[in-house]
């Protein structure tokens, strides 16, 4: 029988994890203020970011889709949205209309001051929370989640443990009908062999690899070969010893389903199974990406401890090395070390990791949220205007 959860279901089908009500800073201009109103309302969650005006091309495009990804998510209930001005009040307006959750849009600049900023916010974001208190988790097929998968911090037990771990339980929701995203491109360099052998098509093969290629010419831009060496000083302490060996760890978490797609940053799946996103190698950010895209939980493997997140979907972090458990047990999800003293083996760490995507699904927090850990972070390319 397929496991089920209790989510919340949302008007496009989709079901959430959470029914969060956000107070979305949608330019960083506003961001202090969006602390400031959502301190009145402790359930709310204040959601700040980078946004800014002036971006050109991709990058104005990025941008858009990761707000769009944002106040559109599945376990968003509801939404305070500040603006700077009017002009971009009435924009957001238009942009969200038709919605299908409770929404409010705020002007900065339309306020007699600070103060009267702030009562107004305050005001507007009761309203939506009344009306996003009425929506009731509903049992949910275990097919309508869609994870993302991170790993960070890696050291031998990452590829060894954690990482694995989690690609058994992949495989088990990808046969439930559900999808997994996987990103960090640089993190695939070296195991271009993988790619070719489990794309589901020639043509997603390539569009992969050609991801995996101008990322590697960057690299190579920098004056240093990475395939060689390891790019961050915590892995090189933690025993890997290069960026292949590292990929290799990496790509365990995805389990042995086929690539059904290539993503770019925050775009979502068109169909359901196994994707790949192309995005930076930097945790927080690579997390905005795949959330941004319609995750709702992230699925992190960790060796040594990595403090990554984001606020929309909890992460639950999966470990196997025994010093780590130890010193940040207050950090650590789920502690599958056993492996590494022979106590258990994958088949068994897969189905508790399974079991407790289920009921943090279901409304049990992960150490991650109850930290308030996160961030919200996306790529530029180009110098703003």
């Amino acid at each position: 029988m397929q496991p089920t959860f209790n989510g919340f279901p949302r008007t496009n089908g989709r079901f959430g994890i959470r029914n969060h009500v956000l107070v979305l800073s949608t330019v960083a201009l506003t961001n202090r203020l969006a602390e400031l109103i959502a301190a009145a309302v402790p359930e709310s969650l204040p959601v700040l970011g980078e946004f800014m005006r002036g971006l050109r091309g991709p990058d104005a495009g990025v941008q858009q889709t990761v707000l769009d990804g944002i106040v559109r998510h599945a376990n968003v209930g509801g939404a305070l949205l500040l603006a700077h001005d009017e002009v971009a009040a009435e924009a957001l307006r238009a942009r969200y209309a038709e919605l299908g959750k409770p929404l409010a849009v705020q002007a900065f600049m339309d306020a007699n001051g600070i103060q009267d900023a702030i009562e107004r916010g305050r005001h507007a974001l009761q309203q939506v929370y009344r009306q996003t208190e009425q929506v009731s988790r509903v049992q949910a097929p275990l097919g309508a989640l869609t994870v993302a998968l991170e790993c960070g911090g890696s050291d031998a037990t990452s590829g060894l443990c954690a990482n694995p771990t989690i690609g058994r339980f992949v495989d088990r929701l990808i046969a439930a009908g559900g999808s997994a995203i996987v990103s960090e491109t640089a993190e695939f360099i070296g195991a271009e062999h993988v790619i070719r052998a489990r794309a589901e098509t020639d043509a997603i093969a390539e569009a992969i690899l050609a991801r995996l290629a101008a990322r590697e010419d960057m690299m190579k831009a920098d004056g240093a070969d990475y395939r060689g060496v390891n790019p961050t000083a915590e892995n090189i302490a933690a025993g890997l010893t290069t960026l292949v060996e590292k990929s290799m760890g990496a790509v365990a978490k995805t389990g042995s389903t086929p690539f059904r797609g290539c993503l770019g940053f925050a775009e979502s799946p068109a169909t359901t199974g196994l994707h790949f996103m192309d995005t930076p190698f930097f945790s927080p950010m690579s997390i905005t990406g795949m959330v941004a895209a319609g995750a709702q939980l992230t699925l992190f493997g960790i060796g040594v401890f990595n403090p990554s997140g984001n606020p929309l979907a909890p992460t639950l972090k999966v470990c196997g090395n025994p010093h780590t458990v130890e010193v940040w047990n207050d950090a650590v999800d789920l502690d599958v070390s056993a492996l590494v003293r022979g106590e258990t083996d994958l088949e068994q760490t897969g189905l508790r990791l399974g079991e407790m995507v289920i009921a943090v699904a279901g409304g049990v927090r992960t150490k991650t949220e109850r930290w308030r850990e996160g961030q919200v972070m996306f790529p530029k390319t180009t110098a703003p205007l």
